[in-house]
C-alpha cells in the first residue's frame, strides 16, 4: 500500500467512524437553522405583544 492509498483509507475511515458516532449530525444542524428562525419570529411577536399590554400603564 502506498502513502496515498493509506491516507486514502484512513481518510475513509476516520469518516466512517465520526458519520457512525453522530449519524443524525446533518439532520440536527439542517433543524438548527428552522429554530433559530422560529426563536427570532417568537422573539419579534412577543416584544410587540408587551408593547401592546404595557401601553396603558405608562
Amino acid at each position: 500500500m502506498s502513502s496515498s492509498e493509506y491516507d486514502d483509507a484512513v481518510r475513509d475511515l476516520v469518516n466512517f467512524l465520526e458519520y457512525s458516532g453522530d449519524p443524525v449530525k446533518l439532520e440536527r444542524h439542517a433543524l438548527g437553522w428552522w429554530v433559530m428562525a422560529f426563536l427570532v419570529i417568537f422573539t419579534i411577536v412577543v416584544v410587540l405583544l408587551k408593547k401592546e399590554y404595557w401601553r396603558d400603564v405608562h
